[in-house]
């Protein structure tokens, strides 16, 4: 487990180092930092960025809860799709004015080429990447500016284009001989080469999700994977963070629990139903009192009592310095199993991810899975997939809404929009009604997004 216990005490001085005091200026505030080190700033957009997205609320409650990785068993509101505005609004806002207004001070003052510039383009790529799955069509080309509080509504396909680009050109500035990253880095502790596979195996994901709506995305996917040693090649080359002690500082799924003291969510049914004599299940879940594994059903009118279903893994809920994985070896194996075709890819994809969980993948796994691949490869890789990305909502999400798999995700009984089927977006924040009022509107209309706000148009990489 990677040791970066230093990123608390880096988070404490990103708002107070970089002072010098100046006697002959009256009016300089001691206290206020001039001038941050831009590595204290990669670690803040880093870690608040990454708690958020993958914490109890945006991974748990909405993405998560909606792939149906989880399940409600007390205020189940969100299993209805009885979203809070004012969440998905804290999120939009948190994650604009906090990591990416972070990563653009970067951008607006780092060398040009460097580590630190590239590493801020692979992550601004990051965020906006989840940002564009969840909402759909957003604020993008002009974001960022401090000049402009009214920017347009970036629509998807241009959205992906750039993320596409930037991050090509993030993997070319990155230079093992080049600048430290310093202890801001708490992904890969300054390893550019890693940093460079990252950055490539986030272009992967971009390109294969959209590859069906561009012949040039497609061409460019073919070409990426070719070299699989350009790409997150092992599971030591995972892309991750792990957090420093047991207080707030610890992994957000269990501060949620141990901290927060909040137990609302369970495994999933749907989760646990698809994963009978698969060796992650025993990571994934907690036998229920009966010694079974017993997923709670989605969106149940009564939750079964805590005893009886299935709680969270210990790995995953009991575990505070439990990873946050941005991107994995088998995710990488998995888009390789779609692009090319292969079985063998698929097969080397679930024991990868067997081993990222600490158990194996024995031979009569494998051959079950085998078969299901031969009866039907894309649906085979596209579940087992979402599998695999177990923790990460986000991905299980987008995937889900991108192939339809697996098919036993379903609308939920007593759906607070009955007929409407699982939500294809996240509601758009209120903070903009008054803020951007018309470029919101404009891009309602576009997407033809309902009064709900969680349905219309499916998004643009939809199959």
């Amino acid at each position: 487990m990677k040791n970066i216990k230093i990123w608390i005490l880096l988070l404490a001085v990103v708002f107070s180092s970089g002072c010098e005091k100046d006697f002959d200026e009256i009016n300089t505030n001691p206290n206020r930092p001039e001038e941050v080190p831009l590595s204290n700033i990669l670690l803040s957009s880093i870690s608040q960025g990454v708690r958020r997205t993958h914490g109890a609320s945006f991974n748990m409650t909405y993405a998560g809860l909606w792939a149906q990785h989880y399940a409600k068993i007390q205020y189940i509101d969100e299993d209805w799709y009885e979203y809070r505005p004012d969440a998905l609004t804290g999120h939009w806002d948190g994650l604009y004015a906090g990591p990416l207004a972070d990563l653009e001070s970067i951008l607006q003052t780092a060398p040009n080429p460097s580590n630190i510039r590239a590493a801020a383009m692979t992550m601004k790529a990051f965020y906006f990447a989840i940002i564009t799955d969840m909402w759909g069509n957003v604020p993008y080309s002009e974001a960022l500016s401090t000049s402009n509080f009214n920017p347009k509504y970036d629509e998807q396909s241009a959205i992906y284009a750039d993320l596409n680009a930037q991050l090509k050109a993030a993997a070319a500035m990155f230079n093992a001989g080049g600048d430290d990253l310093g202890a801001g880095d708490i992904i890969y502790q300054g390893d550019a080469s890693k940093w460079k596979k990252f950055a490539n195996s986030l272009r992967a994901r971009l390109l294969n999700r959209a590859k069906h709506k561009s012949s040039e995305f497609a061409s460019e996917l073919q070409a990426l994977l070719s070299d699989p040693s350009a790409l997150i090649a092992d599971n030591s080359e995972n892309a991750y963070i792990t957090y420093p002690d047991a207080t707030v500082n610890s992994n957000p799924i269990y501060s949620n629990k141990a901290n927060d003291g909040r137990n609302d969510h369970a495994v999933s049914k749907t989760l646990v139903d698809l994963m009978t004599g698969d060796p992650r299940l025993s990571v994934y879940a907690e036998v229920n009192n009966a010694g079974a594994y017993v997923g709670q059903p989605n969106g149940t009118v009564e939750p079964s009592p805590f005893s009886a279903v299935s709680q969270i893994g210990k790995a995953f809920r009991d575990d505070p310095s439990a990873p946050s994985y941005l991107m994995t070896y088998p995710e990488v194996l998995f888009i390789m199993a779609e692009a090319q075709n292969s079985k063998q890819h698929y097969l080397n994809a679930l024991s990868a991810s067997c081993a990222q969980n600490g158990v194996s993948a024995d031979d009569t796994f494998l051959a079950a899975k085998g078969s299901e691949y031969d009866a039907s490869p894309a649906k085979a890789v596209a579940t087992q997939k979402w599998i695999a990305l177990f923790g990460d909502g986000c991905e299980a999400f987008s995937e889900f809404r991108r192939t339809g798999q697996p098919a036993t995700v379903v609308e939920v009984p007593r759906s607070a929009f009955p007929g409407q089927g699982v939500p294809r977006r996240f509601a758009y924040p209120t903070s903009e009604t008054g803020n951007n009022k018309a470029n919101l509107e404009a891009a309602i209309a576009a997407q033809s997004i309902d009064a709900t706000g969680l349905f219309g148009n499916k998004m643009w990489w939809s199959l």
